[in-house]
C-alpha cells in the first residue's frame, strides 16, 4: 500500500475535526453525570446523549479518519477536498440544535437533522466521487461505498422519525426506529470499522493481512442483514427482522473469525497504547456481541442498555481513541516535519504522542467504563456515577493528548 502523504489531506485542515471529537467525547462523558442509569432507552435525557456522542465524537472522529486514511487506502486524492472545511460546521451546528430539540423544544429536531443530512450527503457525494477513481478496488473498498450509502439512509430515516416526533408528520416514529439505529451502527459504524481494522491492524499490530475474499464474506453478509432490516417496515417486517439478526450475527462470527487468524500471525508482539486500546475495545465488542444476541431471545432492557453502552464506550470508544494516538502522530510527522528533515532536527514519531498522559487516559477510561457497566448492570447510581467520574477524567486527559499531537507550532 503506497502511504504518500501528497494522497491525503493536509493536517491543518484536518486539526478542526481531532480538537472536537475530543471535546465533544469529554463533553459526552461529563453528561452522563446529568443521566439517571434506571432511565429507559426511549428517555429524551438518554437519547440526547447517544446522539451528543455518537454524532459529536464519534462521526467528527470517523470524518477525519476516513478524510486521511480513505485515500491512502484506495491511493487517490480527493475530489473536493475543501469540503472539509465546512463539515464541521454543519455537523456541529446539526448536533447542538438536535440537542435543543431534545432538550427545550421538540419543534428543533428536524432543523438539526435537516443539517446533519446535509453534512453527510456532502462527505457522502464526495468520498464517493473520489473512490469512483480508485486504483485498488478491493472488498474495502466496497465496504467503505457501501458504508456511505447506509450512512444516508439511516440519517434519513432520523430524519422521518424526528418529523414524526415534532408532529409535522401523523405517523409512529418508532416503528422505523430499528431501520435509524441499524442503518447506521451496524451499516454505518461498524461496517466501517471492520473493513479498515482489517487494514488497520496488520498495519499497527505487524500482522499478516487476511486475504479480500475472506473479509468479503463479512461485508456481504453484514450488508444483507442492514438490507434487511432497511426493507423490514415495508414488507414481511417480522421475517425481515429476524433475517437481518440473523445475517448480522454471522458476519460478526466471521469477522471475529479473521481477527483470531490476524492476532495468530503476529510477528512481533507488542503491547503499546495502541494495542492496550484494542484489546479493551475488542473485548468489549465480544461481550456486547454476547449481551445484544442474548437480548434477542429474553427482550430485557437491562440487557439491551448495558449491551448498547459497552458497544459505544467500549468498543467503538476504545477502538477510536487508539487509532488517534496511532494516526494524528503519523500526519503530523509526515505533514509537518517530514519535509524538514534535510534542514533541521526533527522528532522522531513516536515522540509526537504523549505517552505518559495517553496511558493514564487508557486506565481511567478502561475503569471508568468497568465501574460503570457494574453500575448499570446492578442498577446502583452511585457505582454508575463512580464509573462516570473515571471516565471524565480519561476524557480530560484525551483531551489534553489530542491537544499537544496535533500543536503544529515549529
Amino acid at each position: 500500500m503506497n502511504v504518500s502523504p501528497s494522497f491525503s489531506p493536509s493536517i491543518k485542515l484536518m486539526k478542526p475535526y481531532f480538537l472536537l471529537s475530543s471535546f465533544l467525547y469529554l463533553l459526552s462523558m461529563f453528561a452522563l453525570l446529568f443521566i439517571d442509569p434506571h432511565a429507559g432507552l426511549g428517555d429524551f435525557s438518554v437519547i440526547a446523549w447517544v446522539h451528543l456522542y455518537m454524532i459529536g465524537f464519534v462521526m467528527m472522529a470517523i470524518f477525519s479518519a476516513m478524510a486521511q486514511l480513505g485515500v491512502v487506502i484506495v491511493e487517490v486524492k480527493h475530489r473536493s477536498v475543501n469540503i472539509f472545511k465546512y463539515l464541521w460546521i454543519l455537523l456541529l451546528g446539526g448536533l447542538f440544535t438536535m440537542l435543543g430539540g431534545f432538550y427545550i423544544e421538540i419543534g428543533l429536531l428536524p432543523f438539526g437533522g435537516f443539517l446533519v443530512l446535509i453534512a453527510m450527503s456532502v462527505y457522502t457525494v464526495e468520498f464517493l466521487l473520489t473512490l469512483k477513481d480508485a486504483k485498488r478496488k478491493t472488498s474495502v473498498t466496497k465496504a467503505m461505498k457501501m458504508s456511505s450509502v447506509f450512512l444516508l439512509l439511516g440519517i434519513m430515516s432520523g430524519i422521518f422519525m424526528s418529523l414524526g416526533l415534532s408532529g409535522v408528520f401523523e405517523f409512529n416514529p418508532h416503528a422505523i426506529l430499528k431501520t435509524h439505529v441499524f442503518g447506521l451502527i451496524a451499516g454505518f459504524v461498524l461496517m466501517l470499522i471492520m473493513g479498515i481494522s482489517i487494514i488497520l491492524i496488520p498495519m499497527f499490530g505487524t500482522s499478516k493481512r487476511i486475504s479480500d475474499n475472506e473479509f468479503s464474506y463479512s461485508f456481504i453478509t453484514l450488508s444483507a442483514g442492514v438490507v434487511s432490516m432497511l426493507l423490514s417496515p415495508f414488507i414481511f417486517t417480522k421475517l425481515l427482522e429476524n433475517a437481518a439478526y440473523f445475517f448480522t450475527v454471522i458476519a460478526v462470527v466471521l469477522y471475529f473469525w479473521q481477527l483470531f487468524k490476524m492476532a495468530n500471525s503476529r510477528v512481533k508482539v507488542m503491547h503499546d497504547i495502541w494495542a492496550k486500546s484494542m484489546y479493551v475495545g475488542f473485548f468489549s465488542f465480544i461481550v456486547s456481541f454476547l449481551l445484544l444476541s442474548s437480548y434477542l431471545l429474553t427482550h430485557s432492557d437491562l440487557i439491551l442498555k448495558l449491551g448498547m453502552w459497552i458497544l459505544f464506550t467500549g468498543f467503538f470508544g476504545f477502538l477510536i481513541i487508539g487509532n488517534l494516538y496511532k494516526i494524528i502522530p503519523f500526519l503530523v510527522w509526515f505533514h509537518i516535519y517530514s519535509p524538514l528533515i534535510e534542514e533541521r532536527a526533527v522528532p522522531m514519531l513516536h515522540e509526537l504522542l504523549p505517552e505518559r498522559l495517553a496511558n493514564l487516559q487508557w486506565l481511567f477510561g478502561t475503569f471508568g467504563l468497568a465501574v460503570s457497566s457494574l453500575g448499570l448492570s446492578l442498577g446502583n447510581e452511585m457505582i454508575f456515577y463512580s464509573g462516570a467520574v473515571l471516565m471524565i477524567i480519561g476524557g480530560v486527559l484525551f483531551f489534553i493528548v489530542i491537544n499537544k499531537m496535533v500543536k503544529l507550532n515549529l
